[in-house]
């Protein structure tokens, strides 16, 4: 682990003087690039209309004239969505959007196992058996060349609306409503996939009943959708999650209540952090180990009685995805003692279960701070998941080499693609050459904080700063010249306790290195009302 401080611009006085914040809360802002009191207020405060109009999306104005002309005419109308919870956010919002307007409307979620991520012509055919005219696919789409192609053979119009990269060659249909399209006016380029279908939806509302809305009974959905999608948590992302969570804590719908009950966070404070731990694994894991129908039921219902039974189907099922991640994690661990690390983890096998294996992924690249690939091999082809750390845009760097793979998508830190077998050597080889990795996690500290300053006032003033996630991390102080006086272990967690000016502070999670009697420039965080959370701590002044 390497320690760096952030650069601190001057600006943090004139936003201290001007808001009433504390320095160190000030000190932060400036850091993370916000550059005037006019911003600071605007972070601080955020207001929901300061989201952009949708009508600045892409194609948005064709969309809305097909949708208007399937409502005249009473066409069938399927949603069909991705089986993470992005995509079953996207289809529950728009599904409700459009079933309170009077459309004659579906869903359908592919199986990942049996039929992968996006649009197929399989789940084409299967659409059009129930006389659907026209497909509006969400947080999918855009790469579904081929599958739409297909539906407009056969007389379905698409819609697609989709927030992933664009490649070179948009599929044909009637619109492509993407944020990332290179001739996209919309000035946020960062929205999560339910972020995109939340906006169309309000442009809907908008061109049908020429009223302004921002669909608030929503946007529980929107804000667990964009927390999933790990999206960076600024601008408009930070408006969405931060009014979600709002709504999620005072009005959640009964098959979100019934899930935060199971999970055990029924009257906890809600964040974006414990959502991403609690909440969004128990519904990704019904479409990590098969069919995502139990998650997307739960999220529609207005049953307590059947919610009740989802929530316990969908902690059984995260039961499992969380045993099946720990046996393929222990295997690759294995596999990987004693080898020389390349700049790259890539393992694979033809018997691990292809429904986690971005959440191995993820836990490889925070345990070795480099990319991973995790793939399972399916005759002589292997579908990998790809996850990079934040400081590696690993979708630019593979994207000049996409004539290697046959499948290839998604975004830049998080990525799926197809590549035969005979190909990985040289992937690994050109991968090596390519990225340069420190081998250690890089942590920046905000700003000094001795321990003695952690007061209410700055604990309420940090959580003004949330939601903290990709983007807008949790901010992390460095103490100085702090004692190690003793160590204890309280409820099966490990602490120590440490001596500034006198006065005695309980720290959790330092390394088992730090002992008794050292001095040290203690590196930590701030969580709940005041728990302080040791990520480092270096010798007393070799900072």
């Amino acid at each position: 682990m390497r320690f760096i401080f952030r650069d601190c611009p001057p600006a943090w006085k004139d936003i201290s003087s001007s808001l009433g914040v504390l320095p160190p809360i000030a000190k932060i802002l400036a850091g993370r690039g916000i550059s005037s009191p006019f911003w600071a207020r605007r972070f601080l405060s955020p207001y929901i209309e300061a989201i952009a109009d949708p009508f600045l999306l892409p194609d948005i104005e064709i969309a809305i004239s097909r949708i208007k002309k399937a409502l005249i005419d009473r066409e069938k109308v399927c949603l069909y969505g991705d089986y993470d919870v992005d995509g079953l956010t996207s289809v529950a919002v728009l599904f409700h959007t459009m079933k309170g307007l009077g459309f004659d409307v579906f869903y359908y979620i592919p199986n990942r196992l049996t039929e992968g991520y996006g649009l197929n012509i399989e789940a084409i055919e299967k659409i059009k058996k129930r006389d659907a005219s026209l497909i509006i696919t969400l947080d999918c789409g855009v790469s579904s060349f081929a599958p739409i192609e297909y539906a407009k053979s056969i007389g379905i119009d698409t819609l697609v609306v989709d927030h992933h990269n664009v490649p070179e060659v948009l599929p044909p249909a009637v619109a492509i409503v993407d944020p990332k399209r290179d001739d996209s006016l919309y000035p946020f380029k960062q929205l999560s996939g339910v972020g995109t279908a939340w906006q169309f939806a309000r442009a809907l509302v908008k061109g049908l009943l020429d009223e302004d809305t921002y669909l608030e009974e929503t946007l529980d959905l929107v804000s667990l959708g964009t927390i999933a999608d790990i999206v960076p948590l600024t601008d408009e992302n930070r408006i969405i999650v931060k009014r979600g969570i709002s709504r999620l804590k005072f009005s959640p719908r009964v098959g979100l209540l019934s899930l935060m009950r199971s999970a055990g966070i029924e009257d906890s404070v809600l964040n974006a952090e414990l959502l991403s731990l609690t909440l969004v694994p128990r519904l990704n894991s019904a479409g990590r180990l098969g069919s995502a129908d139990i998650a997307i039921e739960l999220l529609l219902t207005s049953d307590s009685t059947r919610a009740k039974a989802l929530s316990s189907q969908l902690e059984e099922k995260n039961r499992s995805r969380r045993g099946l991640v720990d046996e393929i994690l222990e295997e690759i661990i294995k596999r990987l003692e004693g080898e020389t690390l390349g700049s790259t983890i890539l393992e694979y096998s033809d018997s691990w279960h292809s429904g986690v294996l971005g959440i191995v992924a993820s836990r490889l690249v925070d345990m070795f701070n480099r990319p991973a690939f995790v793939g399972r091999k399916e005759g002589d082809v292997v579908r990998f998941s790809v996850r990079s750390p934040e400081e590696i845009d690993i979708y630019s760097i593979l994207s000049p080499l996409r004539g290697m793979f046959l499948k290839f998508g998604g975004h830049h830190y998080a990525l799926g693609l197809t590549i035969k077998e005979v190909e990985i050597d040289k992937l690994r080889e050109i991968l090596n050459s390519i990225i340069q990795v420190e081998g250690e996690e890089l942590v920046e500290i905000d700003t000094e904080l001795p321990l003695s300053e952690i007061s209410p006032m700055l604990i309420n003033q940090l959580s003004l700063l949330e939601p903290f996630g990709m983007g807008n991390p949790r901010p992390i102080f460095i103490a100085r010249g702090v004692k190690i006086i003793g160590k204890e272990l309280q409820s099966n967690s490990k602490s120590v306790i440490i001596e500034e000016e006198g006065k005695r502070f309980e720290v959790f999670g330092l390394d088992e290195s730090i002992l008794i009697d050292d001095y040290i420039d203690l590196v930590y965080s701030i969580k709940g009302a005041g728990k302080i959370i040791g990520i480092g701590g270096l010798k007393s002044g070799n900072s």
